[in-house]
């Protein structure tokens, strides 16, 4: 689960998405990974938590794709599946995926080296040890506050 990705999802104004395809949304954003990547739930999967057709959700995954909400993702993520079987993959496309990709990061998903070459695991070289890594979630702009019953009154 993701909490980013699906507060983010959650927080989309209406004119981007709303309806089945909104719900959907929130569905991949919950199966992805803190950026966004990898989520692979089966559209039956969806269509029975969401209590509609699975040709209904193949709409919305196709209107999700069409306003450039998500994207087919690395399939390498189901390849330990069989192919009879396998899901297609999405990236829910986050504000922070899309920052991550646009400064030109690599990320490492499945199958893709991780930059060890020293054969010991645990080994990280002094390359990536010099790298920073930057937060991946940006807080939201609202700032939330208590108020007590006496600041309710003062202000009254």
């Amino acid at each position: 689960m993701s909490l980013e990705a699906y507060i983010w999802a959650a927080n989309l104004p209406l004119s981007r998405c709303n309806g089945t395809p909104f719900r959907v949304l929130l569905q991949l954003a919950d199966r992805a990974d803190g950026l966004g990547y990898g989520a692979y739930p089966h559209v039956s999967t969806i269509a029975e938590i969401l209590e509609c057709s699975e040709r209904t959700v193949q709409r919305a995954l196709r209107e999700l794709v069409t306003s450039e909400l998500i994207r087919e993702g690395d399939q390498r993520y189901v390849q330990h599946l069989d192919a009879r079987y396998r899901p297609t993959v999405y990236d829910v496309l986050t504000t922070a995926l899309q920052y991550t990709e646009s400064r030109g990061d690599n990320r490492v998903t499945p199958k893709r080296s991780r930059g060890d070459r020293s054969g010991r695991p645990g080994v990280t070289s002094a390359v990536a040890l010099r790298t920073a890594q930057e937060p991946t979630y940006q807080h939201s702009p609202r700032e939330l506050r208590l108020v007590t019953a006496r600041e309710v009154d003062e202000d009254q």
